[in-house]
């Protein structure tokens, strides 16, 4: 209980850095490819609420630091608010993303200036708003390869062979048939590079069958094993629900280190970015078939939770054989964080181009259907989405919220 009121200021400020830092990415996504396009920005915004650091550019775009860091947004020239609903002269009518005909088009551009329509964000063609919206979130992704391609050509990356090097007395490993020296060649299908690409296969399995081939001495072997549901512990203590197969990989001292030279590095980053959405992706697949457990969804505490004990986990002696001096825990500590950054950074790009009216992947649905069908949405089509959507979004933030809570009492006591 102690630790816990310990970590929580601390967990409280690193959550409010690792946001930031996102929120700015993504949104600088957003404004930077409006600029390029020709796009007016009126306000640049960390945080909502009262600003308290506030400046305009010589662009005349208003940069603003705000008393809630909880988010942030890209206000465009004649946006009605923060989601870039509409211009603010359709006020009185349904929010929409587009004008819903010629004719309101008309109406609100006889309002403005020729000067004030070409630089209106409204008015732009629909690739134009498409390619703004969408820039949000590739932002995160991009962020996230950058993180991931910097730790490998500073810090190397952990290479851990497909090796199995003892299996758990009455696991499923063992009624498969594993043995100790097997080298797992595939895990349905598809080659294994690493002793990573199995656990992943495990961890997303859902309790399925999984087929392996492995390699025991020389000759290829056939095994189909189905994982177990276990009550674990994740790398900082937490107490999570996992699947276990009972195979015991080689030890750290048998890992190797593999420092990447900058192509390299890059590559590895997009494939770490594709191993990331790829996971989440059959994740929620496997919650929406019924054969995962949603309580194990986090929201914002448990993201506070984590970017807390990464923080500090450079400083836990008892992951190190002798523990070294402060500044080594730091930096320890410091790329666990960098880390997280990076995972979170494509989670948030992930959410957010999701098909739901009010995120990035809602207008990216409006503006398909009006290349697609040469005209906008209706604007009561367009208002019902938006309302139905601020409600799907409300519903799933208290949904984890209260899984975030019950999780965190469960760890307390």
């Amino acid at each position: 209980m102690l630790e816990t009121l310990l970590i929580l200021p601390i967990s409280i400020i690193a959550f409010i850095a690792l946001l930031m830092i996102i929120v700015f990415f993504h949104e600088y996504g957003h404004f930077s490819v409006a600029r390029m396009l020709g796009v007016k920005v009126d306000v640049f915004s960390i945080g909502f609420g009262k600003p308290i650091l506030q400046w305009i550019d010589r662009k005349g775009t208003q940069w603003r630091i705000s008393a809630l860091p909880l988010g942030g947004y890209v206000k465009f020239f004649g946006d009605l608010n923060a989601a870039s609903q509409g211009p603010a002269e359709a006020a009185q009518k349904p929010a929409t993303t587009q004008f819903p005909g010629p004719r309101e088009a008309e109406e609100i551009a006889g309002g403005m200036s020729a000067e004030d329509r070409k630089v209106c964000f409204h008015f732009k063609p629909v690739w134009v708003r498409a390619a703004v919206v969408a820039a949000g979130p590739i932002a995160n992704f991009v962020l996230a390869v950058v993180i991931f391609a910097g730790l490998y050509m500073s810090l190397g990356r952990v290479i851990v062979e497909p090796m199995v090097m003892d299996v758990t007395t009455d696991s499923a490993a063992a009624e498969a048939g594993f043995l100790p020296g097997d080298r797992i060649v595939t895990v349905n299908g598809r080659q294994v590079a690493e002793f990573g690409d199995v656990a992943d296969a495990v961890l997303v399995s859902g309790g399925d069958e999984i087929r392996f081939e492995v390699d025991r001495g020389g000759e290829t072997v056939a095994i189909t094993a189905a994982a177990t549901r276990i009550e674990n512990t994740d790398r900082y203590g937490n107490k999570i629900e996992s699947w276990r197969l009972g195979i015991v990989g080689p030890s750290a001292q048998d890992f190797t280190f593999r420092k990447y030279g900058p192509i390299e590095a890059v590559s590895a980053g997009f494939g770490e970015l594709g191993r990331i959405l790829e996971l989440t992706v059959r994740y929620i697949g496997k919650i929406v078939l019924g054969k995962e457990d949603a309580s194990q969804l986090g929201g914002p505490i448990k993201m506070a939770q984590y970017a807390g004990q990464s923080v500090m986990s450079g400083f836990d002696d008892s992951s190190y054989r002798e523990p070294p001096g402060f500044l080594l825990k730091l930096r320890a500590s410091l790329v666990d964080f960098i880390f997280l950054a990076a995972v979170v950074s494509v989670s948030i790009g992930f959410l957010n181009l999701m098909p739901v009216p009010v995120l990035d992947g809602g207008h990216l649905m409006y503006y398909a259907y009006e290349a697609i069908a040469g005209r906008p949405l209706g604007a009561q089509a367009q208002a019902f989405g938006f309302r139905l959507g601020v409600v799907l979004l409300a519903s799933l933030m208290i949904f984890v919220t209260w899984n975030d809570i019950n999780n965190l009492l469960s760890s307390i006591s």
